[in-house]
């Protein structure tokens, strides 16, 4: 436990020690948050937690599940592969129809070049579909389509490097990258091809300052920061931040709750997951303002169940802690994360260890979760009791 808790904080220090100079601070809004600049960070999986990450096959698979063979014939023909192409995928003996009504496909690299980027996307979206593919299930996030940025400090090959541009794709506002198995080919080592996984599962999120002096509003940022007083743990780090002689900056890790205090930047820890089940985004948004964690929550209809027994729908302007729902058209929600300030939420994107909590943009959710054709945001305050 100590091995991987001392490997995230090396982590983060180095993360943060790697931000180069040309790297903007950004201003938040003005709001009663207060005055809030942050920049970004990217951070990368603990080698203790990639140790015991199963590394995939470097060959590339398509799966399709439900259908038979002359619909994936079609389905292919549609994305614009040509007939010769069609056959040679179609007649190779690995891609005969498995137990479970599942036909895989096994293209090479030639043939997944050729894909013009509509056909990608329509390609992978399809993919997106199955669970045996979980690449494309769960494609890796470029944000901002800044691979430069991402990948900075990776010692990748420039040839590698530039095959990942080339197979960066477009899905609503985010970008996004889903063939890992092509590029691990390339890789000389075991040890190569896991510091290749490494960067290229690495997360953007923000750290954040709160600029106070005697000119700000205390009694407002007072009530803001403590959900109108009924969590005000963190006040008293205001209150001595607002006293500093000529003003301070205020890490706004300080003036985070308990458990989101405890967890930011961070990776799943052993102890989390004697649970049985990875913390997902849901546990995470819900135990927000709880003094203990509350494992209850990892069950999805319990964790429905506090939502409509324990909070209300409001709408914009949001509040410090209110839960941002992402919500599909039918009004399922597929993910949430807390607000915090002007753009800024705590978040666990997925429940996989390889994501960590972070305090990271609104927006960078937005790219990753946008894909979801009609989705919209629900936001639910917390209802205190009386005193509470």
């Amino acid at each position: 436990m100590f091995r991987r808790i001392f490997a995230s904080a090396l982590l983060l220090l180095a993360t943060l020690t790697a931000r180069g100079q040309d790297d903007a601070v950004i201003h938040c809004q003005p709001g009663p948050w207060g005055r809030i600049e942050y920049h970004y960070i990217y951070l990368a999986v603990p080698d203790s937690i990639l140790d015991d990450f199963p590394m995939p096959a470097p060959i590339s698979r398509w799966s399709f599940h439900g259908h038979n063979a002359d619909w994936v014939r079609a389905f292919l023909v549609s994305v614009g592969m040509d007939a010769a192409t069609i056959n040679r995928l179609s007649n190779d003996p690995r891609s005969a129809p498995e137990e479970d009504n599942v036909i895989s496909l096994f293209p090479d690299e030639a043939d997944v070049l050729k894909l013009t980027a509509p056909n990608r996307l329509t390609l992978y979206k399809e993919l997106a579909k199955y669970t045996q593919n979980p690449f494309y299930h769960d494609p890796i996030c470029v944000p901002d389509g800044d691979v430069d940025s991402w990948l900075r400090g990776a010692e990748m090959p420039k040839n590698v490097v530039d095959l990942i541009r080339q197979l960066i794709y477009r899905d609503g506002d985010g970008y996004f990258f889903s063939d890992l198995r092509l590029i691990l080919k390339y890789a000389q080592s075991d040890t190569e091809a896991r510091r290749w996984v490494k960067a290229l599962t690495r997360v953007r999120g923000v750290v954040a300052d709160l600029h106070i002096d005697a000119s700000d509003d205390l009694p407002a940022l007072r009530r803001y920061w403590s959900a109108d007083f009924h969590r005000a743990d963190s006040l008293p780090m205001l209150d001595a931040a607002a006293q500093t002689p000529h003003g301070t900056t205020l890490d706004l890790t300080h003036l985070l709750p308990l458990i989101p205090r405890q967890l930011v930047y961070s990776y799943v820890s052993p102890n989390i997951e004697r649970t049985g089940q990875t913390p997902n985004c849901h546990w995470t948004s819900l135990n927000f303002f709880n003094y203990t964690r509350q494992n209850i929550l990892l069950d999805l209809k319990l964790a429905t169940s506090t939502v409509l027994d324990n909070y209300e729908q409001v709408s914009p302007p949001y509040a410090f802690g209110d839960v941002l729902f992402f919500l599909t058209a039918q009004g399922d929600a597929f993910h949430s994360c807390v607000f915090v300030a002007d753009n800024l939420v705590f978040t666990k994107n997925g429940e996989n260890e390889i994501m960590p909590w972070l305090l990271t943009r609104l927006d960078d959710v937005k790219q990753l979760y946008g894909r979801e054709p009609g989705y919209r945001i629900q936001a639910f305050r917390r209802k205190w009791p009386a005193g509470g």
